[in-house]
């Protein structure tokens, strides 16, 4: 465990983009939403019944769930990006022969690089998304003071806090875990090809897909794939929506541990995984 740990700490030392890009996008959203506070929201407070009455009460939530969609974006081209250079780079620039010589298996090696697009990175996510609502959150009550007007709707319609766990379970559980096939899959190229890993995971998929579309008139596997990466549970059954940020949360973590296809994309991962594992152990410099 103790090395396993040191495993996954080398990762983040060696890629500190995996931190700085969220928090550089957080930055920014941050400084976009300070203007659209400075612009926007005093008068939309003080003209709170004609608001809900056009947009619902759901107008002042609109931006928090926008920051929030767009880091969990920017975490998934993040955990794409770090999976293609994985095990490719360490080949590409010959650093594997130092890291084969360390007391640190093949194994252990890849199961810490596929914790980091299935736990760590979606954490990180999630807390730079909770820093930035709440920082936002903060914004909005120091505008609105400024005009002499409570926060209280605010803070209310925000639901920042209330969000933070579901949100977590949606990064961890949704984008994480149960895309692990697809994190898996690309380390096996990652691992295994000669040059241009980007094209030799992309290739495969997308031709599978265009045979099935040809030969049964089906988007059955496009469908599955994107439904991974977009959160969407792996077929496990969606929960009731209540009409905001919630809607994301779905399926709920019973419906996404009964699903039969969760639990095969974990054995269809384990599979890549042990690929990975068996290339790595022959791998020479690229």
């Amino acid at each position: 465990m103790n090395r396993f740990i040191w495993s996954l700490r080398r990762e983040l030392w060696e890629n500190p983009w995996l931190w700085r890009a969220p928090a550089a996008i957080a930055a920014v959203g941050f400084v976009g939403f300070v203007a659209y506070a400075l612009g926007r929201l005093p008068a939309q407070v003080a003209g709170l019944a004609a608001v809900i009455a056009a947009h619902g009460s759901d107008h002042l939530r609109e931006p928090y769930e926008v920051v929030a969609g767009v880091m969990m974006g920017i975490g998934l081209l993040l955990a794409v990006i770090y999976c293609v250079d994985a095990l490719y780079g360490e080949r590409r620039d010959r650093s594997v022969l130092l890291w084969k010589s360390l007391p640190v298996s093949d194994l252990e090696t890849v199961l810490a690089k596929l914790c980091i697009p299935t736990v760590v990175l979606p954490a990180i996510v999630w807390g730079f998304t909770v820093v930035l609502q709440l920082a936002m959150l903060l914004a909005s009550t120091a505008v609105l003071a400024a005009h002499g007007q409570s926060a209280a709707t605010v803070w209310s319609s925000a639901r920042v806090l209330a969000d933070a766990g579901p949100l977590l379970y949606h990064l961890v559980a949704l984008h994480g875990i149960a895309t692990a096939p697809i994190y898996a899959w690309i380390l096996l190229v990652s691992a295994w090809a000669p040059r241009a890993p980007l094209a030799w995971a992309i290739l495969p998929p997308v031709a599978i897909g265009v045979l099935e579309k040809v030969a049964l008139g089906t988007t059955r596997f496009a469908g599955l794939l994107l439904g991974r990466l977009g959160g969407g549970g792996a077929g496990a059954s969606a929960g009731p929506s209540n009409g905001d940020m919630m809607q994301l949360m779905n399926p709920t973590l019973l419906g996404l541990i009964v699903a039969p296809a969760f639990w095969l994309g974990l054995a269809v991962a384990g599979l890549f995984v042990l690929g990975a594992v068996r290339v790595r152990r022959s791998a020479q410099p690229a």
